[in-house]
């Protein structure tokens, strides 16, 4: 079986390839990576998966070459990198680890400054760079810049761990299970605010997992590793779900296909519904007639920036004893932002009071709201795609064998 993971002709400019690289071990009797070979186009995010052992850790560290290979070469933005100096290459790459891996001793302002120091930049540049990084990791500079890591929760700590990997700008960055060890809320927060940010930045990021529900959500193309880091299949996610390449890769994607399709497709890709809001400080006999216009059991309580408060029922109003709307009915708990995938919103409307998910800005202000008919809807416009591109697919083996034969339909 061949080991080559290539990309088709849509893909753009190829910043990383790895020419025939093998890593032998002594004592070893196979090889932990065997002849691989794989493209990973320009500003797209390539996950590595695969069963542990499979080789996909050491197949990234070998990128930048915390692990020598034993043979073959490295090509990073059209130079072979496979002889230069290491120490030079990794400036130019950023690394993000499960256990983050900041200095202790370090504020974060001095952590995130570690590779422009390097680099030889001045201390204004650096500066600029550390505000515009916590900003961008949505920190204030002004809150975090002096504290120290034991002083942040694991989701900050992974936060300033993504800033310190982008701190010298570098096209390309490595990924190594960086959601990992963190809370499953935490998590998907975070996968959402690195999708957000990868919309800006458009780095050529290599991501390892062993989670294939991450891969999915996460990559642009997967490649799905056996032992030696050999390619099961090299693809993107929706063709990975819809024409699985073998038994192994099934077995691996496992069941519930329809669901994982939720992962492929996000809160901004459909159309949103409209509930009935009200302005805090608005008139209890208002909100009534709002409902009473209305098919709801609730109205949602906006403040003056438009963010969500409360959600607030006749019966709440009736309770209220003259209490403002924001100190009576429900939070809003279920609210998501529209990069979220179709799944995560989900798995918060299916716990929320009024089995609705709101769906709000980066700034928070509200936009409209994703209900069960919104997701049902969703898979099953995939499930027409899938089968339109089995059939269409279908046809074309056929016509394939046809011309082997050399016969004509």
């Amino acid at each position: 079986m061949t080991n080559i993971g290539t990309v088709d002709g849509t893909a753009g400019r190829i910043m990383i390839r790895l020419e025939n690289l093998r890593k032998e071990y002594p004592k070893e009797p196979k090889p932990a990576v065997d002849d691989l070979t794989l493209e990973i186009p320009e500003g797209e995010i390539v996950i590595l998966v695969g069963p542990s052992g499979c080789g996909k850790t050491t197949t990234m560290k070998m990128i930048n070459r915390i692990i020598e290979p034993t043979s073959g070469r490295i090509i990073v933005d059209d130079k072979d990198v496979t002889h230069e100096d290491p120490d030079q290459l990794r400036r130019r790459i950023g690394y993000v680890i499960q256990q983050i891996g900041l200095f202790p001793h370090q504020t974060i302002a001095e952590n995130i400054a570690t590779v422009p120091k390097l680099l030889g930049w001045d201390a204004k540049r650096i500066d600029a760079r550390i505000d515009e990084l916590l900003e961008t990791v949505s920190m204030s500079p002004a809150t975090y810049r002096n504290r120290y890591p034991k002083q942040l929760s694991g989701g900050q700590r992974q936060r300033v761990g993504v800033a310190r990997a982008l701190s010298g700008d570098p096209a390309v960055m490595l990924m190594d299970e960086p959601f990992g060890a963190i809370d499953p809320i935490t998590r998907d927060r975070l996968q959402n605010e690195f999708l957000r940010l990868q919309a800006e930045v458009r780095k050529t990021i290599v991501f390892v997992t062993h989670d294939i529900d991450e891969a999915i959500k996460m990559g642009d193309r997967i490649a799905i590793l056996q032992e030696g880091s050999r390619i099961a299949q090299y693809d993107t996610p929706e063709q990975i779900l819809t024409a699985p390449a073998s038994d192994f890769v099934a077995d691996f994607i496992g069941a519930g296909a329809s669901l994982k399709r939720l992962n492929l497709s996000r809160v901004r890709d459909i159309g949103l519904t409209q509930w009935p809001t009200v302005q805090l400080g608005t008139e209890p006999s208002e909100v009534i007639e709002t409902l009473r216009r209305s098919d709801k059991g609730a109205a949602l309580v906006l403040d003056e920036a438009n963010h969500p408060r409360r959600w607030v029922s006749a019966l709440d109003l009736q309770r209220a004893d003259g209490r403002p709307l924001d100190q009576i009915g429900l939070p809003p708990e279920a609210v998501v932002e529209p990069q979220a995938t179709l799944n995560d919103a989900l798995n918060e409307l299916i716990t929320a009071n009024y089995s609705v998910a709101i769906v709000v800005d980066a700034d928070g202000t509200y936009q409209g709201i994703v209900d069960i008919d919104h997701i049902n809807e969703a898979i099953r416009g995939m499930r027409t795609v899938a089968r339109a591109k089995a059939r269409a697919g279908l046809a074309e083996d056929r016509d394939d064998d046809l011309l082997t034969k050399g016969t004509t339909p």
